[in-house]
């Protein structure tokens, strides 16, 4: 179950852009521990906070409207981007520095907890 601070955490990412060590010292987490901020985004909290407010059907719901529209893509590309990265689903391709996106998955309606 999350935290007040995890909770705390991921509003004041959403209102800062993204910076999650900046969010993280706003509400009270040490400069340490804010330095590294997998601390946070790895903990089973944060998870199920990602899931609570982005769920993979709403993840793909928004991907295939962008996929079919054409007005202010831009923001959109980088708004459903970020929506992968906080899911972790860019899978790295082996011996290349490219991440993929698991696409196939969500595009034909299967989710998958796994990252292989």
């Amino acid at each position: 179950m999350p935290t007040i601070k995890q909770k705390r955490a991921i509003q004041k990412m959403v209102e800062n852009g993204g910076n999650a060590s900046k969010a993280m010292e706003s509400v009270g987490y040490s400069k340490n521990t804010a330095k590294t901020p997998q601390k946070l985004t790895e903990s089973k909290g944060w998870q199920e906070l990602v899931e609570q407010h982005l769920s993979d059907k709403d993840l793909t719901r928004e991907h295939r409207k962008v996929l079919l529209q054409d007005k202010d893509l831009g923001n959109k590309l980088k708004a459903v981007d970020m929506g992968y990265k906080l899911k972790d689903k860019y899978k790295e391709k082996e011996g290349n520095t490219i991440n993929i996106p698991i696409l196939v998955q969500f595009l034909d309606g299967t989710k998958s907890n796994t990252n292989s």
